[in-house]
């Protein structure tokens, strides 16, 4: 009875310690100068808005947990001692968080040192202990044995299993991330997490798991204390230093929740509890990778937003949000009630599912994104397609000994890619090396007018030859115009420089048969034209064998950085695109 009433005096405690800190709160983000400032975009409040509410969050937590382990309230548990030689390490993770939201909120950091600052806290919870090292789904025991390096942090000694850290920092990434995307409406993020601690809290009394309970109380009220500032319309938001919190504290809950207690849960339930943030995170990372977007990119199409765009006021978007939350975690509690994980997951998948569809589907969304996907997938097979077409041709443009059979080569690949070359010019230290006004497979003459997306490649290659190749899509293709003619560009700069090899490697020959080096195949005077492609040499080829060494590694590296999406640069170079 005596650990029973504790609960609610942690809950009266957070709730009243968030309560008073955060009008202080609100008047240190002004003059830290953490204001949110509407952006006729993304942010739907109407005026400027602080926004460290993570630090008045924090304040009602505190309160409470240092009510409980010095006040003497829990003494009749056992387990008070271990539980609070852990709190180390709770706590700093917190503090950690909070500083880097709060840099965040008010000088604004880059994704990847944010990043950097989560993972630093999830090492700092893994060395006190708080890790996944197995965990119960669908009634599978899943043990994460693996590789342990021995380390020492602080001079203590420190073993660490490589699977058990990676899926613990996974975790915590995931739940931090989920809770500051979706903290993007008045009173969202808080109410929702309102909920989802509440019925952790349930969860954790249920199954006698006193050490959860207590941190899952302490959350619960001090997110109630802060809703009464953060409902619509919201005289603070939490900001990055509260909705990481949030995150921090719930996987927490979640993972001592589901490996300490006399009657553990799966980690399903905490998992289902969170089944609105995940499902609009999961949307948000399907989109924008359907989009070719980076992850970090921000958008209106949100759950919020698209409930906004619907015509719902903020406050009527919350409450039906929270309708939605309240019904995964009467999910969650049926599910740990009747000990049926597979029902509770049936259940609360087809909520998710129903929603979300209906949802995007009154939007329009659902068939954008459908359509988006399938054009993302047939620009995969294209993307795959031209770089094996443009990979299998550099390699044989290596090995060509004169002229003709690379031009042969590059109108052929351009061909396959659906474009045709219209005009190929070629000049070294200003002489013409060769010129062709007019393509010999091309159709059309060079003076007509074209239609459709056409393209002009001026490439050096790299010392003082210059490449111009003019190239026209036609109509009959599949293949996108953006993705022909960029493989057509590499392909050019190959056949730029290996040109430029063939020149040097002649010049080299006439010098050392002791020929001048003006009658050489680099001048306008030579006595052979080099666009009809003689051989340059019944003697050339040991000399080949050397030098295509070098030019096979720049065009592997080239080719490389290609398929990373790192940019190639020619000296010059201009072209023009149409719409097909």
């Amino acid at each position: 009875m005596m650990i029973s009433n504790s609960f609610l005096l942690i809950f009266a405690v957070a709730f009243m310690g968030c309560v008073l800190a955060t009008p202080l709160v609100t008047r240190i983000a002004i003059w830290a100068g953490a204001i949110d400032r509407p952006d006729q975009f993304r942010r739907i409040h109407k005026g400027a808005t602080p926004r460290l509410g993570g630090l008045g969050l924090a304040f009602g937590l505190a309160s409470a947990i240092m009510l409980v382990g010095y006040g003497g309230y829990l003494n009749d548990w056992p387990g008070v001692q271990e539980w609070w030689a852990c709190q180390w390490a709770v706590f700093l993770a917190g503090l950690i968080v909070l500083m880097v939201g709060f840099v965040d909120d008010t000088r604004s950091i880059a994704p990847r040192m944010k990043l950097a600052g989560q993972a630093f806290a999830v090492l700092i919870l893994f060395a006190g202990g708080i890790r996944i090292q197995r965990f119960d789904i669908l009634g599978m025991a899943i043990d994460l044995d693996g590789p342990v390096i021995d380390l020492s942090m602080a001079g203590m000694p420190l073993s660490v299993s490589i699977p058990s850290l990676i899926v613990t920092m996974l975790w915590f990434l995931a739940c931090m991330n989920i809770w500051n995307l979706i903290d993007g409406m008045d009173g969202l993020a808080s109410g929702v997490g309102l909920l989802v601690s509440g019925t952790l809290t349930l969860v954790a009394i249920h199954n006698q798991n006193v050490g959860v309970a207590i941190m899952a109380a302490a959350l619960a009220g001090s997110l109630a204390g802060f809703l009464l500032y953060n409902w619509h319309p919201a005289c603070i938001f939490l900001g990055d230093s509260g909705s990481l919190l949030i995150g921090l504290l719930i996987g927490i809950i979640g993972v001592q929740g589901s490996l300490k207690g006399p009657s553990t849960i799966s980690i399903l339930f905490p998992i289902l509890a969170m089944g609105l943030p995940i499902s609009d995170t999961a949307m948000a990372i399907f989109r924008r990778w359907v989009r070719n977007l980076p992850l970090s990119s921000a958008d209106r199409r949100h759950v919020h937003h698209l409930l906004i765009g619907l015509g719902l006021n903020p406050r009527q978007a919350a409450l039906l949000l929270y309708c939605f939350s309240g019904f995964l975690c009467g999910v969650v509690l049926l599910g740990v009630c009747l000990k049926n994980e597979m029902l509770a997951l049936i259940l609360g998948l087809s909520g998710c599912l129903a929603f979300l569809l209906i949802l995007t589907s009154r939007m329009d969304e659902f068939a954008n994104l459908r359509g988006d996907f399938k054009a993302r997938i047939a620009r995969g097979r294209q993307e795959r397609a031209a770089a094996k077409l443009t990979w299998e041709a550099i390699q044989r443009i290596e090995l060509c000994e004169h002229v003709a059979a690379i031009r042969t080569l590059l109108e052929a690949t351009a061909h396959e890619l659906g474009c045709q070359v219209e005009r190929i010019s070629c000049t070294r230290n200003g002489d013409e090396i060769f010129a062709e006004e007019e393509a010999q497979s091309a159709s059309l003459p060079v003076s007509a007018p074209l239609s459709g997306p056409s393209a002009v490649f001026r490439l050096s290659s790299g010392k003082d030859l210059l490449l111009t190749v003019a190239l026209h899509q036609t109509s009959e293709t599949s293949t996108a115009a953006d993705i022909a003619f960029r493989f057509l560009q590499r392909l050019s700069l190959a056949t730029a420089e290996r040109i430029e090899r063939l020149l040097l490697t002649q010049e080299e020959e006439s010098h050392d048969r002791g020929e001048a080096t003006s009658g050489s195949l680099g001048h306008a005077s030579s006595s052979e034209p080099f666009s009809n492609g003689p051989r340059l040499s019944s003697q050339v080829s040991p000399v080949l064998a050397i030098s295509t060494t070098p030019s096979l590694t720049r065009v592997s590296l080239n080719w490389l950085r290609m398929t990373l999406g790192w940019s190639v640069r020619p000296v010059v170079h201009h072209s023009t695109l149409g719409d097909k």
